[in-house]
C-alpha cells in the first residue's frame, strides 16, 4: 500500500470514529431557552439571499457578520479576516484559540482550521437571541466563506426556513 493511501485510510477512520462517537448521548433538551427572550413561541430572522445562498445578522463578540445559514455545515465556519477585525477591536485573545482540527469540506477534500471559541454569538439582534462560548473554526482563507451550521442550530428545539416571510424561524416547545 502506498503511504498516501494510509494516510488518507487513517484520516476517514479517525473522523468516522469520531462523527459516529457524536451521535449518541445528545441532550433532548437543548440549552437555549427562547422563553427568556419573549413570550412568542418562536423567533424569526430575517434573511437576504445573495448569490444563492441564505444570509442572516449575526454579532460575533459585537462584530457584525452576515452569516451564510448552511444546514448542511456542521459547524460555525469564520475566515481569518473577521478574526482580524475581532483582535483589531479587542474581541478576540489569544487565550480564545483552543487547537486545530481536521475537516472535509464540501469538495470532499480535508482541511486543517483552527478551532476558536466566540465567547458571545448573538443571532438576529435585539429581537434574537444570544448564545456563550461557541466553538467555531477558523479557515486561513481570507475569501472563505463565513457560514453558521449545526453546532449553533443544535442549541435550539427546532429551526426552520420560512421562505414565504423571508425568514430562518427559531422555534421553543
Amino acid at each position: 500500500m502506498k503511504k498516501h493511501t494510509i494516510i488518507s485510510f487513517f484520516i476517514v477512520t479517525t473522523i468516522s470514529v469520531l462523527s459516529l462517537s457524536s451521535c449518541g448521548n445528545k441532550n433532548r433538551t437543548p440549552p437555549v431557552d427562547l422563553s427568556k427572550i419573549n413570550d412568542a413561541k418562536e423567533v424569526r430572522i430575517p434573511f437576504t439571499e445573495k448569490g444563492g445562498v441564505k444570509v442572516i445578522p449575526v454579532k460575533l463578540n459585537g462584530l457584525e457578520v452576515d452569516m451564510v445559514y448552511d444546514s448542511g455545515c456542521s459547524g460555525m465556519q469564520l475566515s481569518s479576516l473577521e478574526i482580524a477585525s475581532l483582535l483589531k477591536m479587542g474581541k478576540f485573545t489569544e487565550g480564545d484559540v483552543r487547537g486545530a482540527a481536521l475537516s472535509q469540506i464540501a469538495d470532499g477534500s480535508i482541511v486543517k482550521n483552527i478551532v476558536i471559541n466566540i465567547r458571545e454569538v448573538e443571532i438576529g439582534g435585539a429581537n434574537g437571541f444570544v448564545l456563550k462560548n461557541v466553538e467555531a473554526t477558523m479557515a486561513e482563507n481570507p475569501e472563505a466563506p463565513v457560514m453558521i451550521g449545526n453546532s449553533v442550530f443544535d442549541k435550539v428545539a427546532s429551526v426552520e426556513v420560512d421562505n414565504i416571510r423571508k425568514c430562518i424561524v427559531f422555534k421553543r416547545y
